[in-house]
């Protein structure tokens, strides 16, 4: 299942971002452990560290309270708009996402 989050990302800024605790919990994630991070189409895919195959993941650290800095080399890549941040509970896992505007007529 995927659960939106109201937390948001804007590519070539600040570059970090907060994780929220009841889902680094769910997924025992807790401070200095590595992550792996990597972008897949238009959308980045955090994960706690482990064996990958099929893409070069760069490693972090999260910190203490949750925030961690998405690598420069990945910022780079994303289009410069807002994302926003998503949890698959299927594969314990977040995902950054490019937020889509919707016009109605």
């Amino acid at each position: 299942m995927i659960v939106e989050c109201d937390k948001y990302y804007m590519p070539r800024k600040n570059r970090v971002l907060l994780l929220p605790i009841q889902w680094r919990e769910e997924f025992n994630i807790s401070e200095n452990d590595l992550l792996s991070v990597h972008k897949e189409n238009n959308r980045i895919i955090i994960t706690k560290k482990k064996n990958t195959t099929g893409f070069a993941p760069k490693f972090i650290k999260i910190n203490k309270k949750g925030v961690i800095t998405i690598p420069k080399a990945i910022d780079d890549e994303l289009e410069c708009r807002l994302h926003q941040l998503y949890i698959n509970q299927d594969e314990n896992s977040f995902l950054v996402v490019p937020v889509t505007t919707e016009k109605s007529s």
